[in-house]
């Protein structure tokens, strides 16, 4: 392949793969709890073809290395829900996905699910500080979560809330929308400073409307310039084969 075309091409491979996770931002703006992510690009270079080993002679691709995300914390919603908590600091609380893995969010949006079980609202179980799901009676009124994530009730305490931390947040794998599981071994509450819990309340989405926006504006421009320039390349290089052939 020509290789002009191909560092144009891997150009708006990289452009369409940042445009895809903008796009995905943009659709997560009122997602609880959501993190924005960022494309991260790194240079790949190779040899020019026909260069010899002693010029040096390179050509550098772009290539994409993956993708951050953002642990900014998103902003501090209200609630009249007793059971909402908003995390302040780097914390997350430890829940039970469907499949019974644990895995973790900062996604504080809770209820008392048909099981009489504490749940986010999207099924997981939430686990307490001994990985166990926090059971409440028909009785249970008056609902209180402590800013430690103990929980009371008119009947007496029910547990407190398994908040836990991580040291590489970066290393912890995206599952859903706000969900994460990881390899890692959990930082336990003694050992986290600055981490607590406020009730009826909880985060949202950390991904700002106006810079997704903008951001997804730019990106479009920069594609449409360089599908430009692939294209007055390939008129030029076929309005060469054409002369190259007039005079033969």
């Amino acid at each position: 392949m020509d290789t002009a075309l191909f560092v144009g091409l891997a150009h708006r491979s990289a452009l369409k793969r940042r445009m895809d996770v903008v796009a995905h931002n943009i659709a997560n703006m009122s997602t609880t709890a959501f993190n924005k992510e960022r494309v991260v690009f790194r240079q790949h270079l190779m040899d020019a073809p026909g260069a010899a080993a002693t010029t040096g002679g390179k050509i550098a691709y772009v290539m994409d290395a993956g993708v951050t995300r953002n642990t900014d914390t998103g902003s501090m919603i209200s609630s009249n829900n007793p059971l909402d908590v908003f995390i302040k600091g780097r914390g997350y609380l430890s829940v039970t996905a469907s499949d019974g893995q644990t895995v973790y969010t900062r996604n504080g949006r809770m209820m008392v699910d048909k099981d009489g079980e504490l749940s986010l609202l999207s099924g997981e179980k939430v686990l307490d500080d001994g990985g166990q799901t926090i059971q409440f009676d028909e009785e249970d009124t008056d609902i209180h979560i402590a800013p430690d994530g103990a929980i009371s009730t008119n009947q007496g305490e029910k547990g407190r809330i398994g908040l836990v931390s991580f040291a590489n947040e970066q290393g912890m794998k995206r599952r859903g929308s706000s969900l994460y599981e990881t390899d890692q071994a959990p930082i336990p509450p003694e050992n986290m400073t600055d981490v607590s819990l406020r009730a009826k309340a909880f985060e949202g989405s950390n991904v700002n409307a106006i810079e997704s926006m903008v951001e997804m504006i730019d990106v479009m421009r920069a594609y449409e310039r360089a599908s430009k320039n692939s294209s007055g390349y390939e008129d030029m290089r076929k309005d060469s084969l054409d002369r190259l052939a007039r005079v033969q």
